[in-house]
Parts: C-alpha cells; sequence; structure tokens
C-alpha cells in the first residue's frame, strides 16, 4: 500500500468520525433523542472500522518486519492480502534475494577455504573470549580437532597453538611453532596471523601450514624436474649410441668388407666414443653438484678477489667492449672460503658476458652494502631481462638457454652460497638485472 493511499484513507475515515462527533454535539444539543442515538451508533460503528483498519495494516506489516528482525524467509506471505506496491513487501523479498545471493556466496566461500591446503581460523573478539567463526577442514585434519565455535574447547585440545595466539595477544604477527599432537613426533608448523577490524569488530585470521609438507612438496618438485632433465641427456646420448652399434655388428656379420664398409665403421665408432665422452661429462657435472666440499673458510679481502677475477678477464672484456667496474670498498673483509667465492664470482661473470652478446651498451659492476650484520654484494650488467617464465628455473640443474652451456654454473653457485650459510637471488627491476648475494 502506497504511503499517499494509506494517509488518503486514514483521514478520510478521521474526516468522517468527526463530521459524525459534531453531528453527535449538534442534536444532543437539540434533544433529538432518536436521533441521537442513532448518530452513536454510526459513531462507535465508525470509531470501531478505523481501529480495525489501523489494525489490520499494522498486523499485515508487523508480520514482514519479525521475518525481517530475525532473518526468517520461509515466511508464507499471501499476497493478495498485500497490494502489490506495498513498499513492506518490497523490502521483504529485497532483503529475502540478497540473504539468498549472500548465503550462496558463503557456501561458495566456504568451499573455497576449505579446499585450500593448509590450516585457515578465523575467530572473533568477544568481550572476554574469542569465538570460532570458521575452521577450515586441513586445519582439523592437521590437530585432529573436531569443528567447535569455543575458543577454551579448542586451547584444552592445542594448548601450544593456541598460547601463542594469546601470547602475541593475537596481533599481526608471522612466526614457527614446534607442536606436539597425541604423543606423535614434534612437527614445525609455519603461523600467520593477520588482525583486522570489521564493523566495529575485531577479527583475527590466522594461517598454519607444516614446514615439512612445504620443504617435501619442493623438493618433490625439484626432484621431478631434475629427473627429466637427466632422463633426457641420457635418452639422447643411449639412443644414438644403441643404434650405431647394432649397425657396426651388422657390418661385422658379413663375410666380405669393403673401405666404405670400414669407414662407416670408423665414423660410428667415433660417434659412440662422442657421445660417451659427452655422458661421462654430464654424470662428471652431477657429481660436482652432489659432492661440494665443506667451505674452508679464512679472512678474505673482498676488494682484492674482486680485482683478481678483474684481470682473469680482462682480455675478454677489452675484446667484447664490455666496461667493468668494481665498486667493492677496499676496506670489505669477509669470511669464505676463497676457492669456492671466487668460482661463484667467475660463474656469474660468465653469465653477464653472456647476456651481454645482442646489446649495445655493455657493462658489469660488482658494489656491497652492510645492513644489519649482513653483507649484500650486488652483481648487476646491463644485458638483456631474462623473461618470467624462465627466472624460476634459472638454478635448476642443468637448465639452460644456451646452446654451449651445461646448466650448472648457477645451481653450483647457489650451493656455494648456501654451504657458507648465505642465499644467492636473482632479480630484475626498471630494466636492470642482477644477482644478489647474502653473506651474514
Amino acid at each position: 500500500m502506497k504511503r499517499n493511499s494509506l494517509i488518503f484513507q486514514l483521514v478520510f475515515r478521521i474526516l468522517f468520525l468527526a463530521f459524525v462527533l459534531f453531528m453527535l454535539a449538534f442534536i444532543g444539543i437539540k434533544n433529538y433523542w432518536f436521533s441521537f442515538t442513532f448518530v452513536c451508533i454510526i459513531t462507535i460503528v465508525s470509531i470501531t472500522e478505523i481501529i480495525h483498519f489501523s489494525k489490520n495494516y499494522l498486523s499485515k506489516n508487523q508480520k514482514i518486519i519479525d521475518a525481517l528482525l530475525y532473518n526468517d524467509f520461509s515466511l508464507n506471505i499471501n499476497q493478495n492480502q498485500y497490494k502489490k506496491d506495498n513498499s513492506a513487501l518490497k523490502l521483504y523479498h529485497k532483503i529475502k534475494e540478497e540473504h539468498v545471493l549472500n548465503s550462496s556466496k558463503e557456501i561458495i566461500y566456504h568451499q573455497l577455504l576449505n579446499a585450500v591446503p593448509f590450516g585457515f581460523l578465523i575467530l572473533k573478539k568477544e568481550e572476554n573470549d574469542r569465538k570460532i567463526i570458521f575452521i577450515n577442514h586441513h586445519f582439523q585434519l592437521i590437530f585432529s580437532v573436531p569443528k567447535s565455535s569455543s575458543w577454551n574447547y579448542l586451547k584444552k585440545l592445542i594448548p601450544q597453538f593456541c598460547e601463542t595466539l594469546e601470547n602475541k595477544e593475537f596481533d599481526d604477527f608471522k612466526s614457527t611453532i614446534d607442536i606436539q599432537i597425541n604423543d606423535e613426533e614434534r612437527q614445525t608448523y609455519l603461523i600467520q596471523n593477520t588482525k583486522t577490524l570489521i564493523a566495529h569488530d575485531e577479527y583475527a585470521i590466522i594461517f598454519i601450514d607444516s614446514i615439512q609438507r612445504v620443504i617435501d612438496s619442493t623438493e618433490k618438485e625439484a626432484w621431478m624436474n631434475i629427473m627429466k632433465v637427466i632422463a633426457h641427456e641420457i635418452i639422447n646420448s643411449l639412443t644414438p649410441i644403441y643404434s650405431l652399434a647394432n649397425t657396426t655388428k651388422t657390418y661385422f656379420e658379413t663375410d666380405n668388407l669393403d673401405k666404405n664398409d670400414y669407414d662407416d665403421i670408423r665414423l660410428s665408432l667415433d660417434t659412440i666414443m662422442n657421445r660417451s665422452q659427452h655422458l661421462q661429462t654430464f654424470v662428471e657435472q652431477y657429481r660436482q653438484l652432489t659432492m661440494l666440499p665443506n667451505p674452508v673458510k679464512s679472512i678474505q679481502n673482498l676488494y682484492e678477489i674482486v680485482q683478481g677475477i678483474e684481470q682473469s678477464f680482462s682480455a675478454e672484456f677489452h675484446q667484447k667492449n664490455i666496461v667493468f667496474q668494481n665498486l667493492i670498498p677496499q676496506n670489505i673483509e669477509v669470511e669464505i672460503d676463497r676457492i669456492l667465492f671466487e668460482q661463484v664470482l667467475i660463474n656469474l661473470i660468465k653469465n653477464a658476458i653472456y647476456s651481454l652478446e645482442n646489446v649495445e651498451t655493455k657493462s658489469i659492476e660488482i658494489s656491497s652494502k652492510q645492513t644489519d650484520n649482513r653483507l649484500q654484494i650486488i652483481i648487476q650488467d646491463s644485458g638483456q631481462l631474462i623473461d618470467e617464465e624462465i627466472i624460476s628455473k634459472i638454478f635448476l640443474p642443468f637448465y639452460t638457454t644456451r646452446k654451449d652451456g651445461a646448466g650448472i654454473g648457477l645451481t653450483l653457485s647457489k650451493n656455494i652460497i648456501e654451504a657458507h650459510k648465505g642465499y644467492l637471488y636473482y632479480q630484475q627491476n626498471d630494466g636492470v638485472k642482477r644477482f644478489n648475494i647474502i653473506l651474514k
């Protein structure tokens, strides 16, 4: 019922009642008692009708108001009782549609959160406690806990996890935690909490995952990639070896061999030797990666190391018009295995030289930064940037984009730096590419 229509009907009834009351007073003054009685009856009927009209209107809309108040969208509304333009009815249907849509979204969100391969928990802060809003299946599997909305109940089952969050006062943090569950072996978990405010309510969003699961997954992927490369190299060598050996055998099974046959046999044997040598070199490179010696550290001057490597490359720099800059301060000293560390710098400079082949401005510079008791060594060049798809593979053993490359230089360099308790990584931005060595 439109507002204007409601007002019109109500005003009409009030005016009619006022007119009846006026007539009642006038007839009473004139002492027309028979007419007075008749008008009294009309007055009572008019008042009763106004009350019934108001009650009926309020009653119909009260059902809708109560349904909206308690989110009860199962209300069976007889639309014949309402006019099509009733605002309350329109509001009910609009909110009902939004409720159904939000419920569908909530189901999808829950399915997505249950599908993620790590634990996920949402807490809401209450006056003196926390309430669990959501707990996904993976979290339940990690800790073997049932679904619950009680934080105190969860604290009884996994006290170490809950106490860690409480000790941090549910502030933003990222850390690791060792937890023992049901007398099993202690495991290390990565835990991250994010605190957020929504409509004046405080929520804690917690992620947790097993470090071992992440390591196992990463190692499995790395080994799969390595095995693909190894299988590729071995098959590429063994296939022609087998084919040529079988062909040579066929020659010797004949009674008469002419000069051309002997030439073919000699060529086949040369090819077999070359492929065998290639396979042996490949295996030696793999052995070099897997049998890296422990670094024998001593205090070394970094500037002198870089200067010595620059001198060994000076002829190549001059031939290829490469400008090399040693920006290392002369007083920087590091505790390293000099032979192994020089091998890292040589590998990275060779990599830089290769990337400069098709550019006009050719420059390589090595600099350093000292921050927070860590030394950062930066090898930067003006060469072509690496495709984004390749960046994730550059440290993979035997992966190379060079025709004459073995694909172990960067992998070996990374292993050497990690043996020094540091790490090596690559980055490129603003048209500049660099390798960064971090030493503690």
